[in-house]
């Protein structure tokens, strides 16, 4: 054979070699084209599947478990339970009036639409979620309040409709704040109460307010959302009622709140209350003994409670027992509760109690009139007063007991008046419960006394939880989620694995 000859094949041979190389090249290039494809048309079929509805619910919403300690994403089954006792045709509508947001991390957001979404897994139907921007779609305003009668073009709020009657629901009402950062226009969450607020929407929606109580105001008190917020969720419509000498009691009245006034009602007003009180009346009252009210005895007050034979005492309470300090504060302690109270507590015997004054008999003569203590504090507790002259607290030397709480009533009648009458205001104020939340034993308690004086203990109420609380529960770890866990991480996702690596490895071998 020529050299040429020789040049000639080994030319020829390097072509087939560039000619097998580019058909390979163009199978390896059209196989992950095919490839990519095919991933692609899975993952939109997976999506498709899985947002399927079955009776208003995504097959997605079947296959989702939530096993943090709190359920920050689940309704709770007193929830469950009260939305299946409503009857199948029911329609309770929430709209969001604004986009549905994208990214809910860390925002209010993030608590409130998957719980939301919850509301829709769990009702059977009877919930519904929807978002409309009133921007785009300015009619559904006129939709939800055809009579006009909230401004919702103008806030971005959650809406709950039903039977022709709405309830507002503003996501940042949905969580409780740090007091001591809100008075300075910083809101720090201390709890959420998602749940508690949009499941006691919905029963005032079906069932209506049961009962309404009255706040007295403008006498220096501070504010009472949190308190108002309970008494929803208790089925409790509220309302202020401003202080005057014409005051009168609403004829609607099942409750009224005299809470954190730092000066005295009027004498008219007296007569008013006890008018109240004399056709069966239930009445809180709240102070305590702090700056802004250490110069008032409230003698009209004090007038007030001794038909039920309560008084106020203008004193401060100091305990000197170090084991009941708490941070070795004396006016910052724990109080014992009364053992005929402690059911109302959650079993806790020892409540908190802060800058508190005396609860005592105020002497009134009459047998039926009968008083007893709810809150007391240790034998080693002394009296202080307030020195206008010189800015002082003036501390008698003398140890006692002392009541910073009084509950009255009276026997032998169709109709007796109820009072609970506190020193303190770690059981009513925005403060307290902002701080330390529905869950905590004051809280608890307070809400407990509204239900014994309204007859109240059939309400729906759904306690509050705590924020970004993510730990797992295992007692929610049910047999079914850990069916389908296990099914998905140990079978479903190494199939899948295997199955696409014998895939490639077949067609690369073969290319």
């Amino acid at each position: 054979m020529s050299k040429d000859n020789k040049v000639d094949n080994s030319v020829k041979t390097k072509k087939n070699d560039g000619v097998k190389s580019d058909i390979r090249n163009d199978k390896l290039k059209l196989f992950s084209i095919g490839s990519f494809l095919i991933l692609l048309v899975s993952v939109l079929a997976i999506n498709i599947i899985f947002g399927l509805k079955i009776n208003k619910t995504t097959i997605d919403d079947y296959l989702t478990y939530d096993m943090s300690s709190t359920g920050q994403n689940s309704v709770s089954e007193i929830t469950i339970s009260y939305l299946n006792s409503l009857p199948a045709n029911t329609n309770i509508r929430i709209v969001g009036l604004f986009d549905k947001p994208k990214s809910l991390r860390d925002t209010p957001y993030e608590y409130i639409v998957p719980l939301l979404d919850d509301y829709v897994a769990v009702s059977g139907g009877r919930v519904t979620v929807e978002y409309i921007n009133p921007t785009t779609y300015p009619s559904i305003i006129s939709e939800l309040d055809p009579r006009g009668v909230y401004d919702l073009a103008n806030t971005s709020c959650y809406v709950i409709s039903n039977g022709g009657n709405i309830i507002e629901i503003m996501p940042v009402d949905c969580f409780t704040y740090d007091s001591e950062y809100l008075q300075y226009g910083y809101y720090l969450p201390t709890s959420n109460i998602v749940e508690s607020k949009f499941t006691s929407a919905i029963v005032n929606l079906t069932q209506g307010y049961s009962y309404k109580a009255y706040f007295v105001t403008g006498l220096g008190e501070g504010t009472h959302t949190q308190l108002s917020n309970m008494f929803s969720a208790l089925g409790i419509e509220s309302s202020d009622i401003q202080a005057s000498d014409n005051f009168e009691v609403p004829a609607d009245c099942d409750l009224l709140v005299i809470n954190g006034i730092s000066s005295d009602i009027t004498s008219s007003m007296a007569l008013g209350i006890q008018d109240y009180l004399g056709r069966g009346g239930k009445l809180i009252v709240a102070v305590n003994y702090y700056n802004t009210n250490v110069a008032e005895s409230y003698p009209n007050l004090n007038s007030l409670l001794s038909y039920v034979n309560i008084r106020i005492q203008n004193a401060l309470v100091m305990e000197n027992d170090t084991s009941l300090q708490i941070n070795s504060d004396k006016f910052n302690t724990l109080v014992n509760l009364n053992s005929a109270f402690t059911s109302m507590a959650g079993e806790a015997t020892l409540l908190r109690n802060s800058y508190a004054r005396p609860i005592t008999t105020a002497d009134t003569p009459f047998a039926y009139i009968q008083t007893q203590p709810v809150v007391t504090t240790s034998s080693n507790v002394t009296l202080s007063q307030f020195d206008e002259n010189t800015g002082n607290l003036i501390q008698n030397s003398v140890l006692g007991q002392y009541n910073v709480g009084m509950y009255a009533t009276y026997e032998g009648t169709p109709n007796p008046p109820e009072v609970y009458v506190f020193g303190t205001m770690t059981f009513t104020s925005d403060e307290y419960i902002s701080n330390f939340g529905f869950n905590d034993a004051n809280v608890v308690f307070t809400r407990n006394i509204v239900r014994a004086l309204l007859k109240a203990e059939d309400t729906v109420f759904v306690e509050g939880k705590a924020l970004s609380d993510y730990s797992i529960d295992t007692t929610k770890v049910t047999s079914n989620s850990v069916t389908v866990l296990t099914f998905v991480l140990i079978a479903i996702v190494p199939l899948a694995l295997v199955i696409a690596g014998v895939i490639v490895y077949n067609k690369r071998k073969n290319l």
